[in-house]
């Protein structure tokens, strides 16, 4: 049987077992008025009796106030009930009052009390008829309809929002390439491999001037010079980068108290540590230049960055988003698929989508 017509035939049924419900509704409805006009006319007559004269003082002051509380409790009970499912609501209190009236209400009233009693029993097993009639008639509401129109929402909203990644991650693609061409226009490969270039160049001249000077801290702490340059190049070598021109001139003056190979290493360093610091240094100031020059091109990127870093945010949110209707979606089409299963049961016919 196709869904549709699976569909009209339930509704067609759910309307019939209304209707039967509704026979059974007025039915127990009517009795219920007439067992609570009955039990309320008790309840007057027990509310008039009065305790005999024969009972002593203290157990008439008790009775009268047990039958008061009773006859008042039960009265504003029974009047708040109109309906079958009034009662429903109404047992577990009526439950109470069955057994709360008092030992000596029940002493003195015992056939009155007795008499309600069984009338509330009554009432309890109206109900419980009642419930089972009822249950025998109702169809239980399955739904179906809203079930595949909140699976057809989801599935739509679920495609747009997967659209949207789509077409937030183009967007992303399209924003690197643009920050990609803006680091070629400004040639930032370039200038990057200027700057290791020059980098390497400046650490293997500074380490090849300081490499030969170290050589000459043993021989020089020796002489207990008493200059400051003396003093600051024995504890570090990276002096004769700072200051070449005051230890070339130490140089030349201890110059003939060197020997062997230390004479070697000094005539070298008189004859090329001031050309070689130079150029070190105008490595250091063209590496400085290149690194403002880069700093600055990545900075007037910053922007393009962050266009893209919000993208990726909308993204992530949108990830979030097709999760969670990914499983909003699996749980309606269980639901559908178990409500189905209920409808082929009532009908007992296998239903086709």
């Amino acid at each position: 049987m196709k869904l549709e017509q699976a569909l009209e035939e339930y509704e067609k049924r759910r309307k019939k077992a209304e209707k039967e419900a509704e026979k059974v509704r007025k039915k127990y409805n009517k009795r219920l008025e007439k067992k609570v006009k009955d039990i309320l006319k008790k309840i007057d007559a027990l509310e008039r009796k009065e305790v005999p004269k024969n009972v002593d003082e203290r157990i008439k002051r008790i009775v009268t106030a047990e039958k008061k509380s009773y006859v008042g409790a039960l009265r504003k009970a029974l009047e708040s009930i109109e309906t079958m499912d009034d009662l429903g609501k109404r047992l577990p209190d009526l439950a109470k009052l069955h057994v709360g009236h008092g030992k000596y209400l029940l002493l003195i009233f015992e056939k009155d009390v007795y008499a309600i009693n069984r009338l509330l029993k009554e009432l309890n097993e109206d109900y419980l008829n009642y419930y089972e009639e009822l249950s025998k008639k109702d169809l239980i509401e399955l739904e179906i309809g809203e079930l595949i129109e909140g699976e057809d929402e989801t599935k739509k909203n679920l495609s747009l929002a997967e659209k949207e990644k789509k077409d937030l991650q183009k967007k992303v693609e399209e924003k690197k390439a643009e920050l990609e061409e803006f680091y070629r226009e400004h040639g930032l490969d370039e200038l990057e491999k200027g700057i290791k270039e020059l980098s390497l160049r400046v650490k293997r001249g500074e380490m090849e001037v300081r490499s030969r000077a170290s050589k000459l801290q043993k021989p020089i702490k020796r002489m207990r010079l008493h200059e400051e340059i003396a003093s600051e190049f024995v504890k570090d070598s990276s002096v004769v980068l700072k200051r070449p021109e005051e230890f070339v001139s130490l140089l030349q003056k201890i110059y003939p108290r060197l020997e062997g190979k230390h004479k070697k290493t000094a005539q070298w360093l008189i004859e090329n540590l001031l050309e070689k610091t130079e150029a070190i240094e105008d490595d250091r100031k063209k590496l400085v230049e290149l690194e403002k020059k880069r700093d600055k091109i990545i900075s007037d990127a910053e922007t393009k960055k962050k266009e893209i870093w919000e993208l990726e945010r909308l993204i992530e949110e949108k990830e979030a988003e097709i999760k969670k209707l990914k499983r909003q979606l699996e749980h309606l089409e269980k639901e559908l698929n178990k409500s189905l299963r209920k409808l082929e049961e009532i009908l007992g016919e296998k239903i086709e989508r």
